[in-house]
């Protein structure tokens, strides 16, 4: 059993479940049972999975071990039949995942479609006697003295053919089996899920010898993305999954798909294409069918996604090619079908929808930059997966990315995956039920939470992206006021529950989102009334409330092992360090603060603003490179800061960020000068940061020595690290870098 399985009685509620009505039948009663459980002689890994839970989970409920015999033993026992038992009903029309429970007589009947509808309908009949499920290592069992089950014929089977969630919860399989969810290791090849242009079409094979098999940019080839309409890049691609299909048989689903990146081909073939399909998709879905054509007996998948999201106009997909249509750009506040943010999207589906019956829905319901932050989206994932249900989508994956502390992952789980099942289910009874079960007395206040957050959100009229920092919602459901409102709640909430452990870890956990938007806001209000310091008799004093509310933070991340903090696995120990050095605050003693800052060339305004007085606000920049940094492109720069008269100082240093996955290395040098006039300046230092930054600090600190001479002016001339290495999946593109804090120490 799991290390975190709960009796209700253990949290504190006493649940004698003794469901009583005529022609019940009596499965276990105090101690004892007449039943076994019976499976069929050739039983299939799903048989023997169904029947292990049942055992599992009756034992647990009553104390009383079940035995599994198969169908060929004759006995004088009662019978539970899982499977195709001899004993069974031949139910050959059931769908994969659909299942049928039923008595008859003395017995209880489990069947299931191909897939694993048994296992799922043992987890349903165990929900029945009031199994509950919130994380693989959350379970909620009633204490049964008597078992019984009264007279039942279910049958329920899914209205999406694929359902799936990623996350560290579900690669358990038994939690995942309760969300009656598949797994994309499940069915998808090694590497070929999606992306998989490189993979098929290796640059490092082919680009040097035949640049032509990739993208024409109109002045260079780029091998961002391959040329589609290149028939040596169609033998290429049909010989390279022979290949793979013959190492892995037993995948039906293969993905022939573009590379994450805003690249595609304008060669005169694929632009003549584009032109009369009316969509960059054109060339890629003639590809893909001339593929999937070598192939009748798989399914090709390929994306819709960015520039290939419209559908063309003249093609269309093959029966055995997949559409994966992504929604990444959208608007999260409202549902996608009336908002008017979303038309393009709404048009794009029911295009899709007209001309292909294979569609592959992916969504996106979570922040990915900050997984742990309030992200208010509940409202809408009922009326998207409709509307997608009703445009033709049967095959659903809403990227949640489900690990412990990210923001309501438990109850989101619950959700999508009954949603996925049946998109009509009552969800508000669902959600209530959730609440009421995973927070016992403590389930009124975090409702009000929740509630309340949507409630601020819509009233904002803000939109809500999956990829914004939480200070973006700071004058909205994040404002002062609010946030004071859901910490009075949790207060209340903690309070509630304050003699029962387990159960007041859960609201903890709960909380951490909101602990982080607020250290997160604090980072870009500093000085202010809701930054981490306060100004006084001209000291900056650290607040002890923001340096205890990250300290409990950390904590609590570290009791319950939580991993990450958002999808690009910021582990909770990085997030606490670099929070610390953004909170070492420049101010005591450092000459350069508040001193004016010029910059040339201007930095990129959508960072900071691109303004430079953040140089010298005496906050370092920490983790995210959207927060208290200065960003360039492919170009290099000049900082100059004047002290406002001349001094004399120790130590010179200005920080820079490496983040490879976002294009950012280190500068691969900077020279620092200092000048008393601002004209003639002379060199104090140099840094250079050597080697291809494969493996880098996220930060580091460039330090120089002024010498003995005053100066008024300091001057840093950085150079970037050129174009992308070798290493790197956009290798040759230009790189930014980015730099925080200008500190002169005397």
């Amino acid at each position: 059993m799991h290390k975190m399985i709960y009796h209700s009685w253990l949290l504190g509620a006493l649940a004698m479940i003794t469901v009583s009505c005529s022609n019940s039948l009596e499965v276990v009663k105090h101690g004892s049972s007449d039943y076994v459980i019976i499976i069929p002689q050739v039983a299939t890994t799903n048989d023997s999975t169904a029947a292990s839970y049942l055992v599992e989970y009756i034992g647990a409920m009553t104390g009383m071990q079940l035995e599994i015999m198969t169908d060929a033993v004759s006995h004088g026992k009662n019978e539970i039949c899982i499977g195709k038992t001899n004993r069974s009903a031949n139910e050959n029309d059931l769908a994969p995942d659909a299942y049928h429970i039923y008595t008859e007589a003395n017995k209880i009947f489990i069947s299931g479609g191909a897939g694993k509808g048994v296992i799922y309908g043992v987890i349903g009949l165990l929900e029945k006697w009031g199994c509950k499920r919130f994380s693989p290592d959350e379970v909620n069992i009633p204490y049964h003295t008597v078992l019984r089950l009264g007279e039942t014929d279910i049958t329920c089977s899914p209205k999406n053919q694929l359902r799936i969630l990623n996350g560290r919860m579900t690669q358990d399989a038994e939690f995942a089996d309760w969300l009656r969810v598949a797994t994309i290791p499940e069915v998808a090849p090694a590497g070929y899920y999606v992306h998989t242009f490189q993979r098929l079409l290796p640059r490092e094979v082919y680009f040097n010898e035949h640049p032509e098999y990739y993208a024409w940019l109109g002045n260079k080839y780029s091998f961002d993305q391959p040329c589609p309409s290149n028939p040596e890049v169609r033998n290429i691609i049909i010989s390279k999954l022979t290949e793979e299909m013959t190492a892995q048989p037993g995948f039906n689903i293969w993905s022939v798909s573009q590379n994450d990146n805003f690249t595609y081909c304008r060669c005169d073939r694929c632009l003549a294409i584009i032109e009369d399909e009316g969509s960059p998709a054109g060339p890629i879905i003639r590809l893909v069918n001339e593929v999937a054509e070598q192939f009748p007996d798989k399914t090709i998948a390929t994306l819709a996604y960015q520039f290939s999201r419209p559908a063309p106009k003249l093609t269309k997909p093959d029966e055995n090619v997949l559409i994966r249509l992504c929604t990444i750009e959208l608007n999260r506040s409202r549902p996608i079908e009336h908002d008017s943010l979303s038309r393009d999207f709404v048009n794009d589906i029911t295009d899709w929808s007209a001309i292909c019956n294979n569609i592959y829905l992916w969504d996106y319901t979570i922040n990915f930059n900050h997984s742990v932050s309030p992200f208010p989206n509940l409202h809408v994932l009922q009326p998207n997966i409709q509307f997608f249900y009703k445009n033709n989508v049967r095959l659903h994956f809403p990227q949640t990315n489900l690990q412990k502390g990210h923001e309501f992952a438990e109850l989101k789980g619950k959700m999508l995956s009954a949603l996925m099942w049946d998109p009509l289910v009552d969800i508000d009874s669902l959600k209530n039920d959730f609440f009421r079960e995973y927070y016992f007395e403590a389930a009124p206040f975090i409702m009000e939470y929740a509630e309340k957050l949507e409630e601020e959100l819509i009233r904002s009229g803000k939109i809500l992206y999956i990829y914004e920092p939480p200070n973006n919602h700071s004058d909205g459901y994040l404002s002062a006021e609010n946030v004071e409102k859901y910490n009075q709640f949790f207060d209340k909430a903690e309070a509630a529950v304050a003699n029962r452990p387990a159960i007041l870890n859960r609201v903890k956990v709960s909380r951490l989102p909101l602990q982080y938007a607020m250290m997160e806001i604090g980072k870009n209000d500093m000085f202010g009334p809701r930054g981490w310091y306060t100004e006084k008799d001209g000291k900056f004093i650290l607040r002890e409330d923001m340096k205890t509310n990250l300290e409990e933070f950390y904590r609590v991340c570290q009791d319950n092992g939580i991993e990450s903090l958002n999808e690009r696995h910021l582990t909770p120990e990085i997030y606490y360090n670099s929070t610390q050095r953004f909170i070492d605050v420049k101010v005591e003693g450092n000459l350069a603060f508040r001193k004016p800052v010029s910059v040339s060339p201007s930095a990129e305004e959508k960072y900071a603003n691109g303004n430079p007085m953040i140089l010298t606000d005496g906050v370092q920049g920490a983790f995210d490179f959207a927060v208290h940094w200065l960003g360039w492109w492919g170009k290099d720069a000049v900082i100059t800061v004047d002290l406002g008269k001349a001094v004399s100082a120790d130590s010179i240093s200005v920080g820079t960020l490496w983040d490879g996955r976002s294009w950012i290395l280190h500068p691969s040098s900077i020279i620092c000068s200092v000048s008393d006039n601002g004209t003639d300046y002379w060199p104090v230092g140099v840094s250079v940061v050597q080697g291809d930054q494969q493996f880098e600090a996220i930060t580091r600190r460039h330090l120089f020595i002024p010498g003995n001479k005053a100066f008024r002016y300091v001057k840093m001339d950085i150079s970037g690290a050129g174009p992308l290495p070798r290493w790197h999946a956009s290798e040759g593109e230009p790189s930014w870098f980015f730099v925080d804090e200008v500190s002169v120490y005397d």
